[in-house]
């Protein structure tokens, strides 16, 4: 399970080395794609797989939400694999989709790993608090 939040990590020109604590579940390799809020996400294999298989049995590429959404995340996507020394390649149209820069802040958000540009996950962890309530309530009212 991919948790916890590591600021001023480094990403150089050859990648980011992750945190050990980061590591084993992008052990068997792992997809880097396009995140929802201007991020890049970063999905275990195995995790990536079962989204796929979700998203394409229950979506149909007629309706123009689902085409937006697989452009979106396939159209970004690639394949890599953990260097043993923890380095982990992140590719220059996700570093430029995401604004990263020198310094990136790592999010675990259980399934999935987000790298942020600092500046932006500090205004995203400023406004989660003003929106965290009212999000709690609407996932309570679905069972959650």
């Amino acid at each position: 399970m991919l948790l916890g939040t590591s600021t001023q990590v480094r990403l150089g020109p050859d990648g980011l080395v992750l945190p050990s604590h980061l590591r084993d579940d992008l052990q068997q390799g792992f997809v880097l794609t396009r995140g929802l809020d201007k991020c890049v996400a970063v999905f275990p294999l195995a995790v990536w797989q079962g989204l796929m298989e979700r998203f394409e049995s229950g979506a149909s590429f007629l309706g123009g939400a689902a085409r937006l959404l697989q452009r979106h995340l396939y159209g970004g996507a690639c394949v890599e694999t953990l260097r043993p020394d923890g380095l982990a390649i992140v590719p220059e149209h996700l570093r430029s989709y995401a604004e990263l820069e020198n310094d990136v802040v790592l999010v675990g958000v259980g399934s999935r790993l987000e790298i942020w540009n600092p500046q932006r996950w500090s205004q995203e962890e400023w406004s989660m608090g003003e929106r965290v309530s009212q999000a709690s309530e609407e996932l309570s009212e679905l069972g959650i």
